[in-house]
């Protein structure tokens, strides 16, 4: 069993100044640590040609249902990695893979820039699979939960972050 949350990230800005900023190691640090994450590393990055990756870890604070206390504690500790692509039409494709430490459950999904006639979109769609059994349905709403909530909070942050940047 899984579950998917999916949004859509509209921005007032080109294509190539959304990708510069997630192509940059330093906007990963300001990003996780601008929705509330604390020990934010990023392990390691790489460009080469058409293609960026990267592998970041921070603690994150959940608000855990006393059901799932024994799972999860109130911060956990994820692995992310990322790799982004352009295709032949200028497009970016990241797949991406988060983990907890310690969480039975994974995370992998998409996201997809392109331009638009306004600026460009960023497509996100996130699987979370848990495997535990009895409680794991229960576990993977929960994430998805948090996960809605946070990708809603990355969109603000990145919003303002570009704002800064073009000021």
């Amino acid at each position: 069993m899984s579950v998917t949350v999916e949004a859509r990230h509209d921005y007032d800005f080109d294509l190539e100044t959304v990708i510069e900023a997630f192509t940059d190691p330093e906007f990963y640090e300001a990003k996780f640590e601008g929705v509330g994450a604390r020990k934010v590393e990023v392990l390691s990055s790489d460009q080469d040609d058409d293609v960026f990756t990267v592998e970041t870890r921070r603690d994150v604070p959940l608000e855990v249902p006393g059901f799932l206390k024994k799972v999860l504690g109130e911060w956990n500790t994820m692995l992310q990695s990322e790799r982004w692509a352009q295709d032949d039409e200028g497009n970016w494709f990241n797949e991406l893979e988060i983990s907890g430490e310690g969480v039975p459950a994974k995370m992998t999904g998409t996201m997809y820039l392109s331009p638009t006639d306004e600026g460009c979109v960023n497509e996100v769609a996130i699987t979370i699979s848990a495997s535990v059994p009895l409680i794991g349905g229960k576990l993977e709403a929960f994430i998805a939960e948090s996960t809605a909530e946070n990708l809603a909070a990355e969109y603000e942050f990145i919003q303002a972050y570009l704002e800064e940047l073009a000021a």
